[in-house]
This record gives structure tokens, sequence and C-alpha cells, in this order.
């Protein structure tokens, strides 16, 4: 095996859709455990997604063949139980000492922005800087009627969002004026452990809007997508128009493995010899694992992570 003369992405252990490992409703609490082998293995953090509410359209576009596979949107089962990721994320800062936690898609929108800011800015600092946020607006429109939401305004909404919490984590007092949101003379603490937690995005294209947010906000992007080479120059120039290095910009992708069958897990030596050497050419800094992609056994846990860190320090 040849070795890779390039600097070894980080490796991120996702613990949300887990059905096809772990029991729906009755093992929830050995993610805490998933998250202390992942920090013992050496993984840079572990990260869970989110969705409020769902409702019958979730899977309108009908249900993936094999269950391990990642659920695309419209093709999610409505009845999935999604723990509160902040709640989820606070338990795993307390079983854990130095392993980054991501809360990777927090549907900002559908709350209040100073409510919000209070969580995260909590969470980041009893985690002692160890926090990260995606905030994102779903692509499910019933999740917004649920919440009387409107969904059209959910990319407003959100920039609103980002400028409240930059204000209320950095100022005091802090009066805002916006077309959602407006308060005078909030007096806002704790702050957070960092000047300002770090803050991801993504999304299914790198548009002007997302570029915007991540030069104005951002210190890292997990797509939806697999740009190739050269697909992050237009973001890097903005950056660098701003004022701000892409040199420690993060990066995330996902290992995305091939199924035999509906009833078989992906084969994780087969599916890194075949993408390592193009997310190293890209420049991603991080690579997502989702454990249900390869195991079906809880017991394998362990031996899996320790595994995945062995097999990828290989190739460096």
């Amino acid at each position: 095996m040849a070795k890779i003369n390039a600097k070894k992405p980080k490796l991120l252990l996702a613990l949300s859709e887990l059905f096809t490992l772990v029991d729906k409703q009755q093992d929830e609490y050995k993610h805490l455990e998933f998250a202390k082998i992942a920090e013992q293995c050496g993984f840079d953090g572990v990260f869970v997604s989110e969705h409020v509410v769902m409702g019958p359209s979730a899977n309108a576009n009908g249900m993936v063949a094999n269950p391990r596979e990642f659920v695309l949107p419209h093709m999610q089962d409505p009845a999935t139980p999604w723990p509160s990721p902040l709640i989820k994320l606070a338990a795993m800062a307390g079983a854990t000492e130095t392993i980054r936690i991501l809360s990777l898609a927090l549907l900002a929108p559908l709350r209040n922005p100073i409510h919000l800011a209070k969580e995260i800015a909590t969470l980041d600092l009893i985690s002692r800087g160890r926090l990260t946020v995606l905030p994102t607006v779903s692509w499910h429109q019933e999740e917004y009627k649920a919440l009387q939401i409107p969904f059209n305004e959910r990319g407003k909404r959100l920039d609103e969002h980002l400028a409240i919490w930059h204000k209320l984590w950095r100022e005091t007092p802090v009066t805002f004026a916006g077309d959602f949101y407006q308060f005078n003379d909030v007096y806002f603490e704790p702050k957070p452990y960092n000047d300002v937690p770090k803050l991801w995005f993504g999304g299914g294209e790198l548009n002007e809007k997302v570029i915007n947010r991540i030069v104005n906000y951002g210190s890292g992007f997990m797509p939806a997508f697999f740009p190739a080479k050269g697909d992050f120059n237009g973001l890097a120039a903005a950056m660098q128009s701003a004022g701000r290095s892409f040199d420690d910009f993060e990066l995330t992708t996902w290992l995305v493995p091939e199924f035999a069958d509906a009833t078989s897990v992906g084969d994780f030596d087969k599916t890194l010899d075949q993408q390592i050497e193009a997310i190293v050419d890209v420049g991603y800094t991080h690579i997502g694992i989702k454990p249900s992609c390869f195991i079906d056994d809880v017991d394998q846990m362990g031996d899996f992570c320790e595994h995945i860190v062995k097999r990828l320090d290989s190739y460096f």
C-alpha cells in the first residue's frame, strides 16, 4: 500500500440513525458508551443530527432498500425517534474529557434565537470549548407547519439567528432589530467558553448565501454533495477578500459504502481503499463514519473503531 503524502484527515463518529445497530428507543443510552469508545480510540469528534417532528410526507419518495444506507430527504420513516441533540451532546460531554461534540444539522429557525444562543453557550461552557454547531434549516415543510413557523422564511430567520448569536456571545447589553426578532438592552450571561463557539455550515450546494454565512461566521463546511478538487476555490477567494485564511478551514465528507444487497453491511476496508485518495486530494480535513453502515453487532463497536483508526493510519 503506497503512502499518501498529505495531512491525515481526522475522524468523526456519527451517533444518529443507528437503528440497525441499536434499538430505536431502549438503547439510546449506549450512545454515551460509543462516545467514550471513540475518544479512547482517537477520534476527533462525535456528532448527532436532528428533526424536531416529522410529518407523513417524510418518506414520500419511498424508503431505502437497505436500512443501513444513508437516508436522503423524503426517504425517512416518519416514526424515526430524534432525541434532542443538545441534551444528548451534553450527556456525551459529561461522559468524556477531550473529544469534540458536534451538533450537525441543528434546526435553528424552529427555535427562538436568544433561547438557542443560551443553550449553545452553556454547552460550550460546560464542555470547555468542545462544541461545534452546524445550524441549518431542514427540508421538511410539515416540520415547520407543526411548529407554526413559515417554511419560506427559514433562510432569512437563520441569518437573523447568526447575527443575534454573534452579538449575544460577545457583547452586553445587546439590542437587535430584525424582520423577525427584536429586543433592546438584553444582558446575556454566561458567555461561551470560546469567544464564539465553532460554527460549520452545510447544504446541497455552495451558493452565495452559504458562502456569505461561512465568510461571516463559519469555521467549517460539511456539504451534502461531493465536490471535486477546485470546487472550493470560490469560497477560499471570498474568505481571503474578507481577510480570512482558508488554511485552517475544516472540510468534512462521508465515507459512503455500496451495499451488495438489502440485508448486508458495507465493506469498510474496500470503501476506504476506493475513496481515501479522492478525499485527501479534495482537501477534506475530516471524515464522517456512520458505524451502522459497516457493523450490525453493537459489541463490535470498540474493535471497529480501533480498526478504523489503524486502517486510516496505514495510509499516512
